[in-house]
């Protein structure tokens, strides 16, 4: 049956499926709308976005993940992005992703980690005291889309004032409502022209390629032959583009759950050694990047529905966290669930790259501001995000009750 004749199951509008906003997992209508797919119709269709099937249940959106063979990648958002981009590697397949992917793993390692957490540590008490001193602020400008900027320049060996820079393109990426049309060509024209500045920098001043990623990236060979400068920039325009933007939106999350959770705020200030398995529920339960598209490369059956060879598939990551099949009380926040095998970073050999640097990023973020205060409450009404792609908060403002200092 042809994608024009084929009846919808989902219409994505903003009242059912939730994308047309960006409400994330907190939105009641997407919620309701995620447990009826996954109970009716795991496998949806809707002629929306030019066409697309939906896997909803945890066990069908894990398999996809893991079957690069029949579910690969290349356009991995919902809607396509305009020609002319490209991200290394999410956008590869085997036997190139497994290459890439090779090389870039050893930045993102328990050593490089721990060598990082004093430096992101050190940024987020400097962000955390304006706020302390202030008692209020809108925390997705003043920390949530600053750390994760600061992070990535360290990270990559940049500068600590191209941060601003970064942070500045990610305003207008907001502004945008994260409309790829919109966004790609200032993602591949901008961000990819000052990567290449730096680029041009590392050919002539190369950094230790066992720490600097870019440095890396240029020692490295593809069928006996070295990286173009395109591919170098292609790197580093994902690392920067998708860590960015997910860090910073699981951030605010976090800090919302702590903000309209009392309870969990008390619980974690009493026993601080729960922040680690807090981290991962939070995570489960706001999803940053709800879904990534696959496409199918042969006709699939699937749950009793016929994927045809070429029909993009979304994989929702943020319906098949809340599977009742898997998780006990999916829609509770239970800070010390365990295991928590939550799909927020995906699963198979795409799973996110930087997902080490976004668990320590939230993990020293939760430490310092639960230290730091007693109190932690909304200062007014959250602003979300309107694009189809991610979920976040464009605004959240906060206020805070500073802790005494212990006696000396």
């Amino acid at each position: 049956m042809s994608n024009e004749k084929r009846a919808a199951d989902w219409e994505p509008d903003q009242d059912r499926g939730g994308r047309a906003r960006g409400a994330g997992s907190r939105s009641p209508q997407r919620l309701a709308e995620y447990d009826r797919l996954r109970k009716e119709c795991p496998v949806a269709w809707t002629n929306d976005y030019q066409g697309q099937w939906t896997l909803t249940r945890f066990a069908d959106v894990t398999e996809a993940a893991r079957q690069p063979g029949t579910f690969e990648s290349g356009q991995f958002f919902t809607l396509a992005l305009p020609e002319g981009g490209a991200s290394i590697p999410i956008t590869l397949n085997p036997p190139e992703h497994t290459v890439f992917r090779r090389m870039l793993n050893r930045y993102f390692t328990k050593q490089r980690m721990d060598q990082l957490e004093p430096v992101i540590r050190s940024y987020t008490r400097e962000l955390i005291a304006p706020i302390l001193e202030a008692g209020r602020s809108d925390v997705v400008g003043s920390l949530c889309q600053v750390l994760p900027a600061r992070t990535l320049a360290a990270l990559m060996n940049l500068p600590d004032e191209a941060s601003r820079d970064l942070i500045a393109q990610m305003a207008q990426f907001e502004e945008m409502g994260w409309d790829p049309e919109k966004v790609a060509p200032v993602i591949f024209g901008v961000l990819a022209s000052y990567i290449a500045q730096v680029v041009t920098q590392r050919r002539q001043e190369p950094l230790d390629p066992e720490l600097d990623l870019l440095s890396g990236a240029m020692t490295m060979e593809v069928d006996r032959a070295p990286l173009s400068d395109e591919a170098v920039i292609g790197i580093g325009v994902q690392m920067i583009a998708a860590g960015h933007a997910t860090s910073a939106d699981a951030l605010g999350a976090a800090v919302f759950r702590l903000a309209t959770n009392p309870d969990i705020q008390m619980r974690l200030r009493r026993r601080p050694e729960l922040i680690p398995t807090a981290v991962e529920e939070f995570l489960r339960l706001e999803v940053p990047l709800p879904e990534l598209g696959r496409r199918a490369t042969r006709d699939i059956e699937l749950q009793g529905r016929t994927i045809e060879a070429g029909e993009f598939v979304a994989l929702n990551y943020a319906a098949a966290n809340r599977d009742p099949e898997v998780f006990e009380h999916p829609d509770s926040c239970i800070i010390d669930r365990t295991p928590n095998r939550h799909l927020t970073f995906g699963s198979g050999i795409h799973k996110c790259l930087g997902a080490p640097l976004a668990r320590l990023e939230l993990r020293i973020v939760l430490e310092e501001l639960l230290a730091a205060t007693t109190e932690i409450s909304l200062d007014g009404a959250p602003e979300e995000t309107t694009g189809v792609i991610l979920a976040g908060f464009v605004k959240l403002p906060i206020r805070v009750q500073v802790a005494s200092p212990a006696p000396s």
